[in-house]
């Protein structure tokens, strides 16, 4: 827009003003990590003149002006973003606003304004007027700090506490179930009964040979080749290995290029808290297959069912979906996704505590954590060399001299008897940490039986002896597993696979009115990863995960102890990296498109198709639903009527987000300070309706 064609009263730019390209602006600010939001992507126009800045700053037109304040933030950010576009590209990094020194308002209720930015006392005055000519806002002094692109990374890389839910999936329409199908080896499940009933021609084959045989006959491959893996009486390393040796000759068989290898189990995956997990077998070969899924996109899919005979139209759905991974309850197809947990309220650890791998890194950083947050009095710390393990009198020492009594003792856990008898030397836990483990990476090709015992054994076999050893309901029993037995991390499926072991165990448990807590550990910075390369960092980071640092991974211990969950995930997310090539079960934690949300539906119109007698249920429902969202939480029933926003983590960025999303919904101009005036979501339900109520009169 040419200087003639702007309103008259705005302030006219100097002579020799130059333009400045903004047309990717946000792009090349989001390079530099900083990101901005719809509302917060103001700046219309920018041109320099020496060393002072011209800006044209407006909302977009979605953005209420709303009441409660003098001057948008959205607004006033654009302004402030103004001085920054000088120093884009810097060798010093990028430069944020640091300090404001006399702020001043001068008048309300701006949709749109001219900046101009000066040098002065080390760092910039800021004035913005409106299109009348007349002062909107000044600042006497902004000063900026540069800040490094590791510190941005930083700040975006989160802790979080995840929990796995599953979803339902809308069956695919009949005509893409008109695949050629055949079953693979010995039917444990039934599937091939529920095939038959559902009318759907397949062709079976007692083994792999078998149907190699048949292929070199001439018989054309088929689209979809089942086979059960369930066999609960098999120990977990056989069906493991089983699943990995079926892997690596399918994936060598180039015939098989285009055909889909389906494993199905049966009790594997639990899709609601209190769903016993009793094929721990098959849970392993669900951690294996989703490494396998990761490295080769579209060769396998995974799928759990509860009964055949109720679920058999719903099995050939389920395959003929294309979903990587889903479980079949009662008909109904659901594929699993994390999200967000609510912050629980604290709990604590007393008596004795048992940790394994008590004096490896993570072990000896739970054992100090447990006496000093915790107040435990009793450390029993396992390891396989004891008293004999580097840092282990150190240890012993600290923790003695933080007034714990501590015993080190050297015990394989993964031998029955050894454990048992090292349990028979000290007093009965009242908690069970299992921190014990290690890695041995490989490709799903190159992965031998040999690693994977070696990983299976610390993981799984400990875990299970420990399992056998104490069944004393009271007893917490915490197993520490990774996140990549959900994720199936590339080039770990063996990991994977005692993972993914430890979370059925910790429902198995539960089930049999035990405690039991799995957590799916993101990377740890001092932990399992401090001796990975930077290129494997950068490719973890890049997966939608940054390493935790010590302090964040504690505090995520404690509040996964407080929500006494079977599984959680304690990670630390790099969210800028959620926006490309995840695994399908972190597409939840991408950040929903503006107005999609169903929470945006018009309240009034919602409240006025129910009688009254029901209008003031609809008007809290829909607030729980809202906060929900803005929390990125899975659905209202983490929210408690009762329970104050500033306790489940509604910051002043969500309570500006929740202000406008009500306002939007109701119709009325809310002010942003709705949710500190009525801080619970009963008290802003009941003003709302009071709010609707005055409107119509």
């Amino acid at each position: 827009m040419s200087n003639a064609e702007r309103p008259a009263q705005r302030p006219r730019l100097p002579d020799g003003a130059q333009q400045v390209d903004i047309e990717n602006l946000y792009g090349r600010l989001a390079e530099h990590g900083l990101e901005y939001g719809p509302a917060f992507r103001g700046l219309r126009a920018v041109w320099s003149h020496g060393d002072e800045v011209y800006a044209d700053a407006a909302l977009d037109d979605t953005t209420s002006s709303g009441d409660g304040y003098l001057l948008h933030p959205a607004l006033f950010d654009a302004a402030l973003q103004a001085a920054l576009v000088p120093d884009l590209g810097s060798e010093e990094g990028t430069f944020l606003p640091f300090v404001l020194r006399g702020v001043r308002v001068h008048k309300a209720g701006a949709r749109s304004v001219r900046v101009h930015t000066a040098p002065a006392d080390g760092g910039v005055t800021l004035a913005l007027t409106g299109d009348d000519g007349e002062p909107v806002a000044t600042v006497g002094t902004v000063l900026r700090r540069s800040v490094t692109a590791g510190q941005l990374d930083a700040a975006t890389q989160r802790p979080r506490l995840l929990r796995p839910v599953w979803k339902t999936v809308p069956p695919p329409p009949a005509s893409q179930d008109q695949q050629r199908w055949a079953f693979l080896g010995t039917d444990h499940i039934g599937f091939t009964g529920a095939l038959k009933s559902s009318g759907h021609a397949f062709d079976s084959y007692p083994s792999l040979p078998s149907l190699d045989s048949a292929l070199t006959g001439g018989t054309p491959a088929p689209d979809v080749v089942a086979v059960a893996c369930t066999d609960a009486d098999s120990p977990v390393r056989s069906a493991a290995q089983r699943a990995l040796m079926l892997v690596q000759e399918w994936l060598a068989d180039e015939r098989l290029n285009k055909t889909r290898l389906v494993l199905l189990t049966s009790g594997a995956v639990a899709t609601r808290p209190q769903e016993d997990l009793p094929d721990l077998p098959g849970a392993a070969v669900w951690g294996l297959l989703r490494s396998a899924q990761s490295e080769h996109p579209g060769r396998f899919a995974l799928v759990d069912i509860d009964d055949p005979e109720e679920s058999g139209r719903a099995l050939t759905a389920a395959i003929a979906s294309g979903e990587p991974q889903l479980a079949v309850r009662r008909g109904v197809l659901h594929r699993p996704r994390l999200v967000r947990r609510p912050p629980p309220r604290r709990a604590a650890l007393t008596g004795t505590v048992l940790v394994t791998g008590g004096t490896g890194a993570l072990g000896r950083l739970i054992a100090r954590h447990l006496v000093t947050r915790h107040d435990v009095t009793h450390l029993v710390l396992l390891s396989r060399r004891g008293p004999q393990a580097p840092g282990a009198t150190e240890l012993n020492a600290e923790l003695t001299a933080l007034g714990a009594r501590v015993d080190i003792i050297a015990c394989d856990a993964t031998d029955r008897t050894s454990l048992e008898h090292a349990l028979g030397t000290v007093p009965a836990p009242s908690a069970v940490i299992h921190t014990a483990g290690l890695v041995s990476d490989a490709t799903a090709v190159t992965l031998t039986p040999r690693k994977l015992d070696q990983v299976l054994g610390p993981k799984v076999d400990a875990a299970l002896h420990l399992h056998d050893l104490i069944k004393d309901p009271a007893c917490a029993f915490v197993l520490f597993s990774s996140i990549a037995g959900l994720t199936g991390n590339r080039g770990q499926g063996n990991y994977a696979a005692a993972n993914a072991a430890l979370d059925a165990l910790a429902h198995h448990r539960r089930a049999l009115g035990l405690r039991g807590t799995s957590l799916a550990w993101g990377l740890w910075e001092d932990g399992m990863g401090s001796g990975l390369s930077a290129t494997e960092l950068v490719r973890i980071k890049n997966s939608g995960f940054a390493p935790l640092l010590p302090d964040q991974g504690l505090a995520l211990f404690d509040a996964a102890l407080a929500a006494d969950e079977a599984l959680l995930a304690p990670v630390r997310l790099n969210e800028s990296a959620l926006s490309t090539d995840v695994p399908p079960i972190l597409a939840d934690l991408l950040s929903a498109p503006a107005g999609k949300s169903a929470a945006s539906e018009s309240l009034r119109s919602r409240l006025a198709a129910l009688p009254e007698g029901e209008r003031d249920r609809a008007a809290l429902e829909f607030v729980l639903a809202t906060v929900a969202d803005v929390l990125g939480f899975d659905g209202p029933e983490e929210v408690v009527a009762d329970r104050e926003f500033s306790t489940v983590g509604l910051d002043s960025l969500g309570n500006l987000e929740l202000s406008r999303r009500l306002s939007s919904a109701t119709g009325i101009r809310l002010p942003v300070t709705l949710a500190f005036d009525h801080p619970t979501p009963a008290d802003l339900a009941s003003r709302l309706r009071q709010l609707l109520r005055e409107n119509e009169k």
